[in-house]
């Protein structure tokens, strides 16, 4: 078939990069991704299985779409990510996976449609690391006269994907309105481990080492499934849509969490009474659990759209928003108290220890976009969409960060992106009689939100674990890319 050397260069890229906190990343259907993703109102194509079931009655002919969005060049910059002058960056070439969708053909002429998608809502990799060696000023100088000799170095490396299988139904109320229904089925899986340590050479006698690290190692995956509740009008040149999305129900998920703390040569108090003068003294200790199989759980919240479609003669201009509401605080894993730790009266508490937490904060996405007939066989379309995160800077402060504690304590949490993105579009579609080939040029960029330092070598000290005051400070986010898309009609069929 004609279409197999589009596929093969599809297939060329395969690492995909997107973020982890965001809703609208990427869009599905050839022709709703050349507008922006606005077909909530009816585009009268595939991708109605994603955004709104009841508009399958529209679709006037049985086809099979297949559409990709290739980004050639993708970058994150955390200005001063790990301290003053230290960047955090990770850059790449990368390619946003496939999606299908399709009608069933119908044996006859029915009020009924029936559709089915498979996409891609969210690829993420994320990779970096960092390391600062300098001579600091750490310890009292009639302990360690002079600055000390210092390295410091943190490593994060996570990747996370889900994968969407939808089965949709249409029923057509009238030549007006229909409603529908989407069963979806989203499977997750995440990997993440990250890795800090600390060091530095007493100015002594023997000149002691005194070092800190930190290992965390998570491999989880969960399915789930989200009901979408579809209704659609149309009259002449307009049509309107509303879809919900109700809140996930977990199915199954399992997972394996491991944290490794070891200080050695510490000065700490080891003074247990407030009231009482510290007493502080140079100590080791460890803690360390690992444990598998553990149930998963993970939420997508509620979620309502709406959009609205003009089509004129040769003009086509759609606008959608989704809001999608808040979930509270809530654990993705939870584990048993199995903690090993040295001494056995370190402060820390085993379920805690290794707890993953989650929880999205309320956003509103919209997107518009026109798209103009040249021609019988060219089409020109131009769209933008918004794309904040979820991220909840909530979980800052609900979370007790290591720049307040003795020893780590606090539960886990493997969100990073926290920026809000743009993405503009521009691309056109050239017709055949069954076939139709889009291809298009995205922008993507993100406003310089606060992002969280994800470590701090800035002004160690030894009761912050060798660490420096993580602080707040700013992302570069911007992405190339080039977008292509397939749809051949099978056959007419009496919608």
């Amino acid at each position: 078939m004609r279409f197999l050397p589009i596929l093969a260069v599809l297939f060329v890229f395969v690492q995909s990069f997107s973020q982890d906190t965001h809703y609208w990343t990427y869009r599905y259907g050839t022709r709703a991704v050349l507008l922006g993703g606005p077909a909530v109102g009816g585009l009268e194509d595939n991708s109605s299985v994603i955004y709104n079931p009841a508009l399958l009655s529209l679709v006037k002919k049985t086809s099979i779409s297949l559409n990709a969005n290739v980004y050639q060049v993708v970058s994150i910059t955390a200005k001063d990510g790990a301290g003053p002058g230290q960047n955090v960056t990770s850059s790449q070439f990368s390619a946003v996976p496939i999606t299908l969708s399709g009608l069933i053909k119908k044996k006859r002429p029915s009020n009924w449609t029936f559709g089915y998608a498979v996409i891609v809502p969210t690829e993420f990799v994320f990779k970096a690391n960092v390391r600062e060696n300098d001579f600091k000023n750490i310890v009292s100088d009639t302990e360690s006269p002079g600055a000390e000799d210092y390295v410091g170095q943190f490593t994060v490396n996570t990747r996370l994907s889900e994968n969407q299988l939808a089965f949709a139904i249409a029923y057509k109320i009238t030549d007006q309105f229909s409603i529908g229904l989407s069963n979806q089925f989203v499977y997750r899986s995440h990997t993440y481990t990250k890795f800090e340590l600390s060091r530095m050479i007493l100015n002594n006698a023997v000149g002691s080492l005194v070092s800190t690290s930190e290992a965390q190692n998570i491999e989880y995956t969960n399915l789930r499934y989200a009901p979408k509740i579809g209704f659609a009008f149309a009259s002449g040149k307009w049509s309107a849509g509303v879809a919900v999305v109700l809140p996930t129900i977990n199915i199954t998920g399992s997972g394996t969490i491991a944290r490794d703390i070891v200080a050695n040569n510490l000065l700490v108090n080891i003074e247990s009474n407030p009231t009482k003068p510290p007493i502080f003294v140079r100590s080791n200790f460890a803690a360390n659990d690992r444990q598998t199989q553990l149930a998963t759980t993970y939420k997508s919240p509620l979620a309502i759209s709406a959009g609205l479609v003009y089509k004129g003669d040769r003009t086509l201009i759609a606008a959608s928003a989704e809001w999608f509401g808040a979930i509270d605080l809530y654990n993705i894993m939870s584990p048993e108290d199995n903690l090993f730790k040295r001494p056995t009266n370190l402060a820390l508490d085993g379920k805690k220890f290794l707890e993953l937490n989650a929880s999205n904060k309320s956003v509103t996405n919209v997107a518009i976009g026109i798209d103009r007939a040249i021609n019988e066989k060219l089409n020109l379309s131009a769209g933008f969409r918004t794309n904040n995160s979820f991220y909840d800077k909530a979980f800052d402060d609900r979370v007790v960060d290591r720049n307040r504690r003795n020893v780590n304590n606090n539960s886990l949490n493997l969100d990073i992106s926290s920026w809000n993105t743009y993405h503009v579009v521009l691309g056109g579609t050239f017709k055949q009689e069954r076939r139709d080939l889009s291809i298009g040029i995205n922008f993507s960029w993100a406003d310089k939100g606060n992002i969280r330092q994800f470590a701090n070598f800035e002004q160690p000290t030894e009761n912050t674990f060798l660490l420096g005051q993580k602080a707040q400070t700013t992302v570069d986010f911007f992405s190339y890319g080039l977008l292509l898309g397939y749809t051949l009609r099978l056959r007419s069929s009496d919608n």
